[in-house]
């Protein structure tokens, strides 16, 4: 993995771009879809395969949803765990429960029934909801937990948990953006989950900054194939479209064989994936026989998750006939540290430029600035670095 660097002059107008974008922030991520309502309330928000919300239609759901979390027995403060695929209905919990100044613990349902059980013991979650509707590996963790299937006005179909009366309420911050808007959980270097907070400050800063690089705004529609419990899903890939005015394209979970009629159908014109992801995409076209896929809406594919290595790279620009972007980040930092720029692409595999408004260093042996070539431990401050680990 490697870095650029940039001149003194560049940071220093880097340094008043970011003190623009943080003043103009929402307070809550809850405060986007009410803030775009406003704007352009008609314009599409989620699309699905089933069905698509407008902003507005957005709003609505999220407000309807934050009376029924009330009715439930929810309160600022708690944690209330959603074990999810991606989907509308998730979006719409999401932004209740930051409305509700209550911390949503993101679980993805793809987890093993250990893994769940542990983050649902050690979180105390007032209350559990799982997306049974779209995801039958949560509609099993339902099922295990004996969740209650209900109809929920806007949403549909969820399967809850019952309620625990033995919570605690986490404190109140009076600034919202203080307050804890997503708890992710992380397998950790000890092989025990570590519950990463991030609060709407984290993730609305990351929003803003990943859209500003990627020029993103409402004639864009994003392929949301990422998932949405992880930090890249839910802050680059949902807020920063959301924030920009752009629609998103939900999706559960990547299909190889589906991904190319969807980003032709649905003129998706920014994809982020993961290595995996693009590897998949070039098993296909082997198998198919194609040399290239024609996507004319498509301007930006980008990876991060993992390393991307020059084997991946190179084929899937070929295939796509387009610059495959990459990234670095660890769920920590909202996740995003550094990311290559559209105008700037690079034919290696470098992540590029740190993002604005982060510093970094490398710490080598003996807590010393590390040399050229010299391993080392990474450091990051900025305001996109959590708020600490949960307990």
């Amino acid at each position: 993995m490697s870095f650029t660097t940039m001149g003194a002059c560049s940071l220093q107008m880097m340094d008043t771009e970011v003190a623009q974008i943080l003043n103009q922030l929402p307070a809550r991520i809850s405060d986007v879809p009410d803030r775009r309502t406003r704007e352009a309330p008609d314009h599409p928000a989620l699309i699905e395969s089933s069905g698509e919300w407008s902003y507005a239609q957005l709003a609505h759901a999220v407000a309807t949803t934050k009376l029924w979390l009330i009715s439930a027995g929810v309160r600022p403060g708690d944690r209330v765990m959603i074990v999810f695929e991606n989907c509308r209905t998730f979006v719409a919990i999401l932004f209740a429960l930051g409305g509700l100044d209550a911390w949503p613990v993101l679980v993805n349902a793809y987890l093993s029934s250990r893994e769940i059980d542990q983050i649902r013991e050690h979180c105390g979650a007032r209350l559990v909801i799982y997306t049974s509707s779209v995801s039958p590996r949560a509609a099993e963790h339902a099922r295990r937990h004996a969740g209650e299937v209900k109809i929920l006005p806007e949403i549909g179909q969820v399967a809850i948990g019952a309620v625990n009366i033995e919570a605690i309420c986490e404190p109140v911050y009076a600034d919202g953006a203080q307050q804890v808007a997503a708890l992710i959980y992380t397998s950790g270097t000890t092989g025990k989950p570590k519950g990463v907070m991030l609060t709407h400050k984290n993730l609305l800063f990351m929003a803003a900054i990943s859209a500003r690089i990627r020029r993103l705004g409402p004639d864009d529609r994003i392929y949301g194939v990422l998932p949405m419990s992880h930090a890249v899903g839910l802050s680059v890939v949902l807020l920063g479209s959301l924030l920009s005015g752009a629609a998103v394209y939900v999706t559960p979970r990547f299909d190889p064989i589906a991904a190319p009629t969807t980003l032709a159908k649905e003129g998706i014109t920014v994809f982020l994936g993961v290595p995996a992801m693009f590897g998949q995409l070039l098993q296909y076209a082997k198998l198919r026989g194609f040399k290239s896929l024609d996507f004319p809406a498509l301007r930006i594919i980008s990876s991060s998750g993992a390393p991307l290595h020059a084997s991946i790279k190179s084929p899937i620009e070929n295939l796509f006939g387009l610059v495959l972007h990459n990234g670095y980040g660890v769920t920590e930092c909202s996740p995003t540290i550094a990311q290559t720029r559209v105008d700037e692409p690079r034919s290696d595999t470098s992540v590029g430029k740190v993002f604005p408004g982060v510093e970094f260093r490398l710490i080598g042996r003996e807590g010393r600035l590390a040399r050229d070539e010299e391993v080392g431990e990474l450091q990051v401050r900025g305001p996109n670095v959590m708020k600490g680990y949960y307990r």
